[in-house]
């Protein structure tokens, strides 16, 4: 998958954020210190550069029909016709349900008795499965970590640099990000589970400079161990999920959806109540008062849901 999909979904939301109303600020306050060299997270961009940003328009595709062009008057002047722009770029795409997964139609089953057993188990399973895939880029499978009774559960799109270094999710800035954010909701991260949609880093290596740039899984990327993220929420079967940012929400409800045209609206995964929010790293490279106040809005909607 290359980086334009992802470039323009981003150049999309900051064009609905422009229209955004002032509110209050998220509890969590500063973002986190970045350190260099250290992050796989995508470098944060001003704020205020964000709105200058613009969507060029789509090139116009022309066709010549004989069959049913018709010759202009020679007194009448001959004028292109005049094009409309879209604002903003259609980066949504239907995807069949049964394509990608097919246990979101099925219902949940019963928990394991002993479900911290049961996810070792697992994860013995998984990177057992998983290492034809290790290379220079993905050296190892992030699983997933947490509280195997956890009743609240987080779901990201895949490792980075620095989660792919220790073989743990959110642990690079965006994790630090989350780290505060459950924090503020009452809770510890030992207290919820962690996990993505792709176990393998996805990353792309620069031809000229050599480096790895982050990029969202493709779908054979993500088909190659969501089913155990599957079976990690059967046996944790968590009272409510948060899925962070776009590429979460797509292959947890089983289509694609603008984030910010959902977020704060709960959806389902198999009977589960599942709430849509912004990924951290977003909130890292547009961290307003507006951005994270919406994300606030969300977790509380989560904390309001799991003492009912």
């Amino acid at each position: 998958m290359s980086d334009d999909p992802y470039r323009s979904a981003m150049l999309r939301l900051a064009l609905e954020m422009d229209l955004a109303l002032g509110m209050a600020e998220a509890p969590w306050g500063a973002p986190p210190v970045q350190q260099r060299g250290v992050s796989g997270d995508r470098p944060a961009l001003a704020p205020d550069k964000i709105s200058d940003r613009r969507v060029a328009p789509p090139p116009i595709n022309r066709r010549s029909d004989a069959a049913t062009q018709v010759a202009a008057p020679r007194s009448a002047p001959t004028t292109s016709p005049k094009v409309t722009a879209p604002s903003t770029v259609n980066v949504e795409d239907p995807m069949p349900i049964d394509f990608m997964r097919p246990k979101l139609s099925e219902p949940m089953p019963g928990p394991p008795a002993d479900r911290a057993a049961a996810l070792k188990q697992l994860a013995v399973v998984a990177e057992k499965d998983l290492q034809r895939f290790v290379n220079d880029i993905a050296t190892r499978v992030v699983f997933g970590e947490g509280d195997p009774n956890a009743a609240l559960m987080f779901v990201g799109e895949g490792p980075g640099a620095e989660e792919d270094k220790q073989g743990r999710p959110f642990v690079g800035r965006s994790g630090q990000l989350l780290d505060k954010m459950i924090q503020a909701m009452g809770l510890s991260r030992e207290a919820v589970y962690i996990g993505n949609v792709a176990k393998l880093r996805a990353a792309d290596r620069d031809p000229d400079t050599g480096r790895l740039k982050d990029r969202p899984p493709t779908d054979a990327e993500v088909k190659r161990g969501i089913a155990y993220l599957d079976e990690q929420i059967e046996i944790i079967a968590p009272k409510v999920i948060v899925t962070l940012g776009a590429t979460a929400l797509k292959y947890m409800i089983g289509r694609a959806e603008n984030v910010t045209r959902v977020r704060g609206n709960w959806q389902t995964y198999r009977g589960i109540p599942l709430m849509p929010t912004y990924h951290p790293s977003f909130l890292l490279r547009a961290y307003t008062p507006e951005n994270r106040a919406k994300v606030w809005d969300d977790l509380k909607k989560v904390m309001e849901r799991l003492k009912s």
